[in-house]
């Protein structure tokens, strides 16, 4: 389950900053709001709303997964 928009965790050690996203919700297929990660130096290389991608890396020591494709919290 993904973090709540208001409580994703902290980029400063990372040296990056959360952005909003819209993105189709994969269970009831309406559109929410999600947290994107923006980090120094990463270039993802799909937005959210076209990312086939359908695996994350984990950061902030196993705390927070972000998607390969497109940056957003799949934790």
């Amino acid at each position: 389950m993904s973090y709540a928009i208001d409580q994703l965790p902290d980029l400063a050690p990372l040296g990056g900053h959360w952005a909003t996203a819209t993105s189709r919700d994969a269970a009831f297929g309406h559109a929410v709001e999600i947290g994107q990660a923006l980090l120094p130096s990463v270039e993802w290389p799909y937005q959210p709303s076209q990312c086939p991608a359908h695996r994350g890396t984990w950061y902030l020591d196993g705390e927070l997964l972000l998607c390969d494709g497109c940056s957003i919290d799949i934790t």
